[in-house]
């Protein structure tokens, strides 16, 4: 019998004294952290792109500022009404000239989306979590996802079906799978996701292939694809990269692919036989797209927020970019079971040594700007963002590396990371989030000795549970499902493994966050302090698992400062 099962429930009398109580002894590093605020806060209201679509007559850019993130559509400004109501995403709406905006309410996924023209105005709402928007002769067509409630064929959450017209299309992924769509004039193309990497291509819901296909993009009836490091259309193998590839893109006179070489992004233009005929070398391309000859990148970088750039037959025009930061970044490689890379980031503080990691659903960490990072480096830190097996850094086979039983490779490689800065007498403070949440959980039950402190966000901490809350489902084919794999998840699940004294530890989540179940911070901490360990809890009761309001992500920000200055 689980005695903390209680905290799952977010509205039990018991679990909210809880949060009152834990919130309550946090508050001292809300108040030493006041001293971080400002600054953190200047970063985050500075006028940042952090999306971008290419239109006919421009582009349409979701910013992040002081008043919280707005969209500008070829120069047409458009905000949220409401202080809650935070626009986290823009998407193309294909087959027409509209463009998406998702709007999350108090930082949760879940809100509604916003249909509107190239002057700004709305042409329609869309209430739900919906997303994959496109017109097929004359229908508007969705994806929406059911995460608290069953789909209209009564199947339970989470599933995604296909709309069109509002009438559900007869189209019916299982639970735990989604849907990715792109229209281009009567063709359809549609993906269904099992996982993060295993996808089953539909042309017109006729099935054209399946397997490891991290990418695809349809254009003039051809499907173009990504397996391994081939490029393929229609089936047929057209040209292989020697390197990783993130996406392709179909353009008029062949294709774009965006590729890791040394741990940044390219973007490289090919002919249609594989002959490369330009090539665009970033650090870390956050997106891109194309519209008519030219390519329009927004990318940042460990020191510089944002560049926005437009890139025709090769020649690139910087259109906008912020002051850069300096930051020093050196390569840092570890041999461990296997050959490991990191960016060990500095401005010459010796405080400690943040060693950051993720480690999962092929998600590669690249030179991304971070302000909390910005903030810790002020205050004398050094950052070592860490490529751990489960990423994508190295391809599919370094995701399958550290995922379902393969697991334990991910902890092994971060205390390789940690065991560096030991070695050479720096004191170490791991930090993750949500996956990272639980690599930082298990490393530390596993590797004590090497942690001085922990800093664990938004987390998933209860293996065994997991799945039954919120978007856990969609985690099985990473983790592995409870009900065959409980045998290795219960080897590191950082809940069911927690031990005496561990170092002091920070966790942190969101009440509003409906992707990774607040349960999971809080039923951790309640055991974890039951054993007497020295560990903290801070719940947002503004904030979910995406975009809040920049203050609100501030004083988190400016509190996860001071806790660990405070170690």
């Amino acid at each position: 019998m689980d005695k903390f099962e209680f905290l799952e429930n977010l509205h039990d009398t018991k679990t909210q004294e809880f949060i009152s109580r834990m919130n309550e002894e946090s508050e001292i590093f809300r108040e030493k952290g006041g001293k971080h605020l400002q600054s953190i806060l200047s970063r985050l209201t500075q006028e940042t792109p952090i999306s971008l679509i290419a239109t006919r007559r421009g582009l349409a850019l979701l910013t992040r500022s002081m008043e919280g993130p707005y969209v500008s559509i070829n120069d047409h400004v458009i905000k949220s009404d409401n202080p809650d109501h935070i626009f986290n995403s823009i998407e193309k709406v294909w087959n027409s000239d509209f463009i998406k905006i998702g709007v999350g309410i108090k930082g949760s996924d879940e809100g509604y989306s916003l249909i509107v023209d190239e002057q700004g105005n709305i042409v329609q709402r869309v209430e739900g979590l919906v997303n994959q928007f496109f017109y097929l002769k004359g229908k508007l067509c969705y994806v929406k996802e059911f995460r608290k409630e069953n789909s209209p064929d009564g199947v339970p959450p989470v599933v995604e079906r296909l709309f069109c017209g509002g009438e559900m299309v007869p189209f019916y992924p299982e639970r735990g799978e989604w849907i990715s769509a792109k229209a281009d004039g009567d063709d359809l193309l549609l993906v269904r996701g099992i996982g993060w990497s295993q996808k089953v291509l539909y042309l017109n819901f006729k099935e054209i292939d399946s397997g490891d296909i991290p990418t695809s993009d349809m254009k003039n009836g051809t499907v173009y694809y990504v397996k391994g490091n081939s490029v393929l259309g229609n089936g047929r193998e057209l040209f292989t990269v020697g390197n990783p590839i993130l996406d392709v893109r179909a353009v008029e006179d062949g294709l774009i692919v965006e590729q890791i070489r040394d741990y940044r992004t390219w973007l490289v233009g090919y002919d249609i036989t594989g002959k490369e005929k330009w090539f665009y070398k970033g650090e870390h391309i956050v997106t891109y797209d194309v519209e008519n000859d030219s390519v329009y990148v927004l990318e940042n970088s460990f020191s510089l927020p944002y560049q926005v750039s437009k890139i025709s037959q090769g020649k690139v025009e910087v259109l906008r970019r912020a002051n850069e930061e300096k930051v020093m970044v050196k390569n840092i490689y570890v041999k461990g079971e296997v050959l490991l890379h990191g960016f060990l980031l500095t401005k010459g503080g010796n405080r400690g040594v943040i060693v950051y990691g993720y480690g999962g659903f092929a998600i590669p960490l690249l030179p991304n700007y971070n302000p909390l990072f910005q903030e810790l480096m002020d205050s004398g830190f050094s950052i070592l963002v860490t490529n751990l097996r489960g990423g994508f850094e190295n391809g599919e086979e370094w995701h399958k590396a550290g995922m379902l039983r393969n697991k334990m490779n991910v902890f092994k490689d971060f205390a390789e990371f940690l065991g560096l800065v030991k070695a050479m007498g720096g004191k170490t403070i791991a930090m993750g989030g949500s996956n990272g949440g639980l690599l930082v959980g298990a490393t530390m039950n596993l590797y004590p000795r090497l942690i001085d402190c922990g800093v664990i966000g938004y987390p998933v901490l209860d293996m065994l549970k997991y799945h039954q809350f919120l978007a856990g489902m969609y985690w099985v084919h990473e983790y592995g499902d409870p009900e065959s794999y409980a045998d290795y998840l219960l080897q590191y699940s950082p809940y069911h493994n927690l031990r005496e004294g561990l170092p002091p530890t920070l966790v942190y989540t969101g009440l509003n966050d409906d992707r990774v179940h607040p349960m999971h911070a809080l039923k951790y901490v309640a055991r974890s302090r039951e054993l007497g360990n020295k560990v903290y809890l801070s719940v947002n009761m503004r904030s979910g698992h995406n975009l809040a309001n920049p203050k609100s992500t501030a004083e988190e920000m400016s509190m996860i400062t001071a806790f660990i200055e405070s170690c």
